[in-house]
């Protein structure tokens, strides 16, 4: 087997020396004011020798890895069905090849949140785009050990701390507001988790709209989401003075919620107007296609990719180190105005 040329070989051949050889391979040789002729010198070498740095040198030298890792608040949200997700990594796959850099998934179980904390930041990734809930322990962690993190569709109020995320609440307003002007008065809202930003953004949304229709909130039509509730949604469905609207504050609980109430012989919009909330591709290729609020995925974590990658190498930023996406309603079939119950 052929023993691979080294830096040595290179600077042998080009008659220059390895420091000369690393500057020239690594893009510095302007800085390094090492001559045009002496450039391509040490080019022309490392073509003939077919010449392949090392990467792991090459990581030492530069104190980076050009790596970034995606961090969820469960290993299992990467293989799950949600279209949401989809969305997600393909902007960050899209925002990592722009930036050229590689990305890792952090999959590894951890026994403890300090062990999960030395996993990321052990140098193997530069920084990590983050999605967990409000006031996260190992967030804390990260952040005490100046590693760099953006966080991505959730947001913090440390000015320092770099975000990229939608205005949820207007989001909640807006799907709340569209059932109020439809003629709804009794509108349920499926919620995520307690621990949610997004979810409880939206959740206060909800409640503004209500109030400034003069509608009084009843505690009895909000629910935890489908995994949680499905028997209690069923309940809540099946009372006399039933929701005839219903607010999810995502898509992928929305198609749920159509299937379940179209089991229990409940038409959407006939009997029920739904809205969900991200309006992905999916929302087209259901009947009726769903009215949701749209935030623009892909593009939010294209964005909050290139943050990243500035952050980890010192780059002026491109804009500001927060930013907040503006939601619009997508109106589809799925709403309709309201009509007495049958």
């Amino acid at each position: 087997m052929r023993q691979r040329n080294t830096l040595d070989d290179v600077a042998r051949l080009a008659g220059v020396g390895k420091v000369t050889v690393s500057y020239v391979l690594n893009g510095r040789a302007t800085q390094a004011r090492i001559s045009p002729q002496t450039s391509e010198r040490v080019m022309a070498a490392a073509r003939e020798l077919d010449y392949r740095p090392n990467a792991l040198a090459r990581m030492l030298l530069q104190k980076r890895t050009d790596t970034i890792a995606v961090v969820f608040q469960y290993a299992d949200y990467f293989r799950s069905s949600s279209s949401f997700i989809a969305d997600a990594m393909r902007g960050v796959c899209d925002g990592c090849v722009e930036a050229g850099v590689d990305l890792m998934l952090h999959t590894k179980s951890a026994s403890d949140l300090l062990a999960e904390a030395d996993a990321l930041t052990d140098g193997r990734v530069d920084g990590a785009l983050v999605l967990r809930d409000e006031h996260d322990e190992m967030m804390e962690l990260l952040i005490a050990r100046k590693f760099p993190v953006v966080l991505f569709f959730s947001r913090s109020e440390d000015p320092s701390l770099p975000f990229v995320d939608l205005d949820n609440f207007m989001g909640g307003k807006l799907a709340t507001k569209h059932l109020i002007d439809l003629g709804h008065r009794r509108i349920a809202m499926i919620r995520g988790s307690i621990n949610s930003v997004s979810s409880n953004d939206r959740y206060s949304g909800y409640l503004n709209a209500l109030e400034s229709a003069g509608i009084k909130a009843n505690q009895d039509f909000v629910l935890g989401d489908f995994a949680e509730a499905p028997q209690a949604f069923r309940e809540l469905m099946n009372r006399p003075d039933r929701p005839t609207a219903i607010f999810s504050w995502s898509d992928d609980d929305a198609f749920a919620r159509i299937k379940q109430l179209s089991e229990m012989g409940l038409q959407v919009p006939d009997d029920v107007s739904v809205v969900g909330f991200d309006s992905s591709a999916a929302c087209e290729r259901i009947s009726p296609a769903l009215t949701s609020v749209s935030q623009p995925i892909v593009e939010m974590a294209r964005r909050a990719t290139q943050l990243l990658v500035e952050v980890v190498k010192g780059e002026p930023l491109s804009g500001p180190r927060q930013i907040v996406f503006s939601p619009k309603l997508d109106v589809r079939g799925s709403t309709s105005p309201y009509a007495p119950l049958k």
